[in-house]
C-alpha cells in the first residue's frame, strides 16, 4: 500500500552560505589489489552530525557519483550506531552527487574524509579540484582529515600556484603507516610529500590518536579520527570569522525543517498528538492509498479526526529518505505496524 500525502511547509530559505560538501570516494579496493578500501564512517558521521546540528546542510559528493564504500565501523559507539540505521543518512551515501552537478557557489566549506579510498580518485579530479578553489576564493573554508587530505594533494590557485603554499596542513603521516603491509605498498603516492611538494608544510603528531589538528587561515585539517570533532568545530569558528553573520545559522536549514515536519507525523500519529498533525499538514491535504487495484481518497481532515488526543499506538515510523529542490521535496516514510503490515508513504513538501 502505497499513499501520498500532499501538505505545505513555510520553509525559510536557507543561504548557501549554510551548506558544506563533504568529498568521499568510490574506491573499493587498494589499488589493483583484492584488498578491500573503504571511507571512514567514524570521520564522516562525527564532524556531519556535529556540522548539522549547528545548522548547516551537508552535500555528498565522490568522483564518480553514487554508493561509496564504508568502513572503519564501530556498532559499540552510540553515534556511529545511530546513523549506521538511519536510512535517510545512508541513502545520502549510497546516492553521492557527481562533481559535475555541483555549484560551488552554494557552499562556505569543503570537508575531505578520510579512509584508504581517499588516496584514490580524489586528488587527480580536476572539478573537485575547481570546486575547492572557488569556495576557497569565496572566504571559504578548506578542511580534510587523515588519508582525506591526500584529496587536496593538486590543489593549485588560478595561476598555477600552491593554494596552501606555506601553510601548515596535517593528515595521517608515512611515519605512522606500516610500510611493509601490501595495502601501504598499493599506494598511487605519498601523501607527505605531495603535499610538500605542492609547498604545504605538512606537520603531524608523532604519537598520534591524540586529536591532533591545524588551524592555518582558512585550512582546517585532522591528523586522523580522533580530531573529528575538533576539526568540525574549527569550520564553524573559522567561517564566523571569514564570512561573519552571514553564516551564522539564524533559522533551521530547510533539511532540519522537513525532518521537524515529518517527525511531527510519524509522532503525533504515534502519540495521539492530533495537534502535531495540523501543524504539520496543509488544511486541505488528502491522502491517496492504492488498495486492490482501486485508488481511495480520503480527507486530511478525517484522517485527523480518527487521531484521539492522548491516544498512544504501536506504530513505528522511521524516514527513509529526503530529496530537496529549491522550494519543493519530496519524502518517503516507513510505518511499521508490528503483527499486522508496513506501510511505506510517499509526501510532497512544498515551501
Amino acid at each position: 500500500i502505497v499513499r501520498l500525502l500532499v501538505f505545505t511547509l513555510i520553509l525559510t530559505t536557507a543561504e548557501a552560505q549554510n551548506k558544506i560538501l563533504f568529498v568521499t570516494s568510490n574506491q573499493e579496493y587498494y589499488g589493483n589489489t583484492k584488498i578491500s578500501a573503504s571511507n571512514h564512517f567514524e570521520e564522516i558521521v562525527v564532524p556531519y552530525h556535529i556540522l548539522t546540528k549547528a545548522g548547516y546542510q551537508v552535500d555528498f559528493i565522490s568522483p564518480k557519483g553514487g554508493a561509496i564504500p564504508v568502513g572503519y565501523l564501530n556498532t559499540s559507539d552510540s553515534l556511529q550506531k545511530k546513523y549506521l540505521y538511519d536510512g535517510w543518512f545512508m541513502d545520502k551515501l549510497e546516492h553521492t552527487m557527481k562533481p559535475g552537478d555541483i555549484m560551488a557557489d552554494q557552499y562556505s566549506a569543503i570537508f575531505y574524509s578520510g579512509g584508504g579510498s581517499a588516496m584514490y580518485g580524489v586528488a587527480e579530479d580536476t572539478t573537485i579540484q575547481s570546486i575547492a578553489r572557488k569556495i576557497y576564493n569565496r572566504n571559504g573554508v578548506v578542511s580534510t582529515i587523515c588519508h582525506g587530505t591526500a584529496g587536496i594533494s593538486n590543489l593549485k590557485d588560478g595561476n598555477g600556484k600552491s593554494l596552501y603554499a606555506g601553510k601548515k596542513i596535517t593528515g595521517y603521516p608515512d611515519k605512522l603507516e606500516n610500510k611493509e603491509m601490501e595495502y601501504y605498498k598499493a599506494f598511487p603516492f605519498s601523501m607527505d610529500k605531495a603535499i610538500k611538494n605542492n609547498e604545504g608544510n605538512f606537520v603531524y603528531s608523532d604519537k598520534g590518536r591524540d586529536g591532533f589538528f591545524v588551524v592555518d587561515g582558512r585550512f582546517v585539517t585532522g591528523q586522523d579520527p580522533s580530531s573529528a570533532s575538533k576539526v568540525a568545530n574549527e569550520i564553524i569558528a573559522v567561517l564566523k570569522t571569514s564570512l561573519g553573520a552571514r553564516v551564522q545559522p539564524t533559522a533551521k536549514s530547510d533539511v532540519e525543517q522537513v525532518t521537524e515536519i515529518l517527525m511531527d507525523y510519524i509522532e503525533g500519529t504515534a502519540n495521539g498528538q492530533p495537534e502535531r498533525l495540523r501543524k504539520a499538514f496543509h488544511p486541505n491535504f488528502n491522502l491517496y492509498t492504492v488498495a486492490k487495484d482501486t485508488l481511495w481518497t480520503r480527507s486530511g481532515e478525517q484522517y485527523i479526526g480518527n487521531i484521539k488526543p492522548g491516544e498512544k499506538s504501536n506504530r513505528i515510523g522511521r524516514i527513509l529518505s529526503i530529496d530537496i529542490e529549491k522550494d519543493a521535496a519530496v519524502a518517503r516514510a516507513e510505518i511499521e505496524i508490528p503483527g499486522w503490515r508496513t506501510f511505506t508513504d510517499y509526501f510532497l513538501i512544498l515551501k
